[in-house]
């Protein structure tokens, strides 16, 4: 859960506590500025940093009236989100059951339908997309931040150092969801396709008339703008939808990722750290359902190296 999805869920419990125009006073606060603010910020990854870049983004923030937003404000959203983590804090909150049989289920490709989808979209504008998204399990903002100062084709590697958000239109490259830089290794197709990637953005911009890349973004529009989350997040759902494939949603990408690692036998610090999560035991938690498995393997692994079986 995010924790934009917790803010909304959690304004809907305080509706029955509070009177109407204090819980009205709160829907403006969380609709307008917290849940878009924390709409990629997972509720267990959540640092005390990220509300530090909150509070300053807020001083340079124009309110909905148009004007900035007065101390008074943002001392106001503080408080609304001080609360709501408290009560978050001190709540059990319904988990998320990874086994299937409560209240909802990680879902992922299997390797074979990641290939088929992947075969299905090759030649669009989005494909490299979805390869680089499947290929490394970056978030949606990670990947949309990625700069080509942060791919190094002669190495096949790439660092996630930022990643986009838009808010009321307004883009802004922010540090990823951990404030850590982490660097993952690419293999040979997704290398590859990234160097395609590269020239179709060169000749898009001898091509266009103007050129708007100033951020250096890998993935662009045809006048190197940047590109927006939410139609990215649709083009995914339509591309899935016109694939041989079970549909999920492009956060599942990510999933589908760490699971065929995890299936191979890849460690799971090594999951982990290429996901970008702040503790290991998170990766444990999310991906619970796959263990099982691996320690079948992990003992048929040890009998055959023992007893030769």
């Amino acid at each position: 859960m995010t924790v934009g999805d917790y803010l909304s869920e959690w304004l809907q419990l305080q509706r029955s506590q509070l009177q109407p125009s204090t819980w009205q006073s709160y829907r403006t606060y969380v609709v307008h500025y917290l849940a878009p603010a924390f709409a990629d910020t997972e509720l267990g990854e959540r640092t005390p940093a990220h509300l530090s870049t909150f509070y300053a983004s807020l001083q340079q923030t124009v309110g909905i009236r148009g004007r900035p937003l007065a101390l008074r404000t943002i001392q106001y959203c503080h408080g609304v989100i001080h609360e709501a983590l408290n009560d978050a804090m001190n709540a059990t909150l319904p988990r998320v059951d990874l086994r299937g049989d409560g209240v909802k289920e990680i879902r992922a490709w299997t390797a074979e339908e990641l290939r088929r989808f992947l075969d299905s979209t090759t030649g669009s504008d989005q494909h490299p997309l979805w390869m680089v998204a499947a290929a490394t399990g970056v978030r949606r903002g990670e990947l949309l931040g990625l700069r080509w100062d942060d791919v190094d084709l002669p190495n096949q590697s790439l660092t996630v150092r930022r990643a986009l958000s838009v808010v009321k239109g307004h883009a802004q490259l922010k540090q990823p969801k951990t404030s850590r830089c982490r660097t993952l290794r690419l293999d040979e197709v997704t290398t590859r396709v990234l160097e395609q990637q590269r020239r179709t953005q060169e000749r898009h911009r001898a091509a266009a008339g103007h050129w708007d890349n100033a951020w250096n973004l890998v993935f662009t529009n045809g006048q190197g703008s940047h590109l927006d989350p939410m139609r990215i997040t649709h083009a995914f759902r339509v591309a899935v939808r016109d694939a041989p494939v079970p549909r999920i949603r492009l956060h599942d990408l990510r999933h589908t990722h760490a699971t065929l690692l995890l299936q191979a036998g890849v460690p799971v610090k090594v999951v982990s750290e290429r996901l970008g999560h702040a503790q290991i035991s998170l990766t444990l938690d999310i991906y619970a359902h796959v263990l099982p498995a691996m320690d079948a393997d992990a003992a048929d692994r040890f009998a055959a190296a023992v007893f030769g079986m």
